[in-house]
């Protein structure tokens, strides 16, 4: 693993908590530990951007819950969807050295697309590229309040959160540091019940990614057939070496459809592909757990 984190990872969502607990293997992680937990229905609430938490009782039971099964532990990083996340790539005609004002200076960048305040948003960043006294750079960005809150109720819990990231991004972490380096594009393609998230990577930059909400209007093929246009007229990617497809039970249709649409080879993203043993059962949940062992690569 090369980065250093807790054992221990949450993935949270609106509904349920899955807990992990991954160690070292001979040869790449293994998974000691998972449990799903259901969260009642009204623990989080729908709102603009990330979902608030509306029922902290809900989450602090859960977490005194899972304590209680699992042992002594005091240390975790959490996965959040990535539609609780605003994900830019954005080109920065300056960027100051001072890290104080480069955040301001990224966060300004975000008033456009955001509905709301960017004051109200915690934001980090990675510059991914410079030139002419500009910068490329990768931000993530979500509602400060909700993140927060989530961190308190785990601070009682007697849980330190040491890393808030989506699951999609530390799937694509897992699929990366296991891939031949190319230059070559490649498309991800992470599939939830209630949206989706697309990114293009050039080589090992990501030139394009975005996070879509499902509707009954609107099937994940029909949505797939809308991004490969989009993409073909505004990123001109026209041909892609490898399309990754991360998910839980996702149809043929949908392989079937990425195949068609971007005229080349889908693979499936597998948990048993991704770790060395897995001492549980959840096959529900193989996207999730395999953005779990994301979480220690680099």
């Amino acid at each position: 693993m090369a980065r250093t984190y807790p054992s221990d990872v949450i993935v949270l969502d609106s509904n349920t908590l899955l807990h992990a607990r991954l160690g070292r293997g001979k040869s790449g992680p293994s998974i000691a530990q998972a449990k799903e937990y259901r969260l009642a229905a009204n623990t989080f609430t729908t709102a603009v951007v990330t979902p608030e938490l509306t029922n902290e009782a809900s989450l602090a039971e859960t977490l005194k819950r899972l304590r209680n099964e699992t042992g002594r532990w005091d240390k975790a990083s959490v996965l959040l969807p990535d539609s609780w996340f605003r994900i830019n790539i954005v080109d920065l005609p300056a960027l100051p050295s001072n890290p104080n004002e480069a955040l301001e200076t990224v966060r300004w960048s975000l008033k456009r697309s955001l509905p709301i305040a960017p004051e109200s948003m915690r934001v980090a960043y990675e510059v991914l590229s410079r030139g002419n006294g500009g910068a490329k750079v990768f931000v993530l960005s979500a509602v400060e309040k909700t993140l927060a809150d989530v961190e308190r109720v785990f601070t009682r819990a007697g849980i330190e959160v040491v890393l808030i990231e989506p699951v999609g991004l530390n799937i694509w972490n897992a699929i990366a540091v296991r891939e031949n380096e190319t230059a070559k594009d490649r498309l991800f393609v992470y599939v939830r019940d209630t949206d989706f998230t697309t990114a293009v990577f050039r080589g090992s930059q990501p030139v394009f990614i975005r996070s879509r909400n499902l509707n009954a209007e609107r099937t994940v093929q029909q949505e797939l057939r809308l991004s490969a246009t989009y993409l073909r007229d505004t990123l001109s990617a026209h041909q892609f070496e490898q399309c990754y497809l991360a998910g839980n039970r996702i149809d043929s249709e949908v392989s079937d459809a990425l195949a068609a649409e971007f005229d080349a080879p889908v693979r499936r993203i597998q948990l048993r592909d991704f770790v060395e043993a897995a001492a549980i059962d959840l096959s529900g949940a193989d996207a999730e757990l395999t953005a779990c062992t994301g979480v220690f690569t680099a």
